[in-house]
């Protein structure tokens, strides 16, 4: 089981913890209340917001559902901002989160937004993928396999799928995925969610 920490970039952390603890203020929440929403406890909070532990991937699903907020928020706040904000996201104004721990790194494709829809680039190294406890949320997942061998598995039913490959399922299901080549395998994943963030 996991210790709900990974290793976010170091550059990365800093700005996470700033944007969760903003995503917090501005919902009027202390520390103790989002700690009884989310279930991650007072202290593990505090770490976070002043980006002195990294949050897994399991713990930041936690806090995007206690928040309300789309995964998005999580990012990097976008810098350049154009005509085409809400509508298009330029190759050099996506913004990432890199987990080094799990292997994966997720970039957001999405513009800004958009929290019924998001849609991802995931990159995942030899041998990484979402962790060893299986994920669950409300909606839909769906993706298409662009380079790599991926496992993913669905309650009990294990696919392995190649480049040109797709899927799409209730994501309600419990599930987790890892990469099996030796080069990292690339994946266009879409999250549909029927829940407040």
């Amino acid at each position: 089981m996991s210790d709900g920490t990974d290793e976010l970039d170091s550059n990365t952390l800093v700005g996470l913890g700033e944007r969760i603890r903003n995503l917090r203020v501005e919902r009027d929440l202390t520390l103790a209340t989002l700690s009884t929403r989310s279930q991650i406890s007072v202290g593990m909070l505090s770490h976070i917001e002043r980006g002195k532990t990294s949050p897994s991937l399991k713990l930041l699903d936690r806090l995007r559902v206690a928040l309300g907020v789309p995964l998005a928020s999580f990012f990097e706040a976008q810098t350049d901002r154009s005509v085409e904000e809400g509508t298009v996201t330029r190759a050099g104004q996506r913004s990432t989160l890199a987990f080094s721990k799990t292997g994966l790194t997720k970039e957001l494709l999405s513009p800004p937004g958009h929290s019924e829809m998001e849609m991802l680039m995931l990159t995942i190294a030899p041998g990484g993928g979402s962790g060893t406890d299986p994920w669950r949320r409300n909606g839909q997942k769906g993706g298409y396999v662009l380079q790599g061998r991926f496992e993913l598995k669905i309650d009990d039913q294990v696919h392995i799928l190649h480049p040109g490959d797709a899927f799409q399922f209730d994501s309600r299901r419990p599930h987790w995925f890892r990469n099996l080549a030796d080069d990292e395998a690339k994946i266009l994943w879409i999250i549909r969610s029927n829940e407040a963030g």
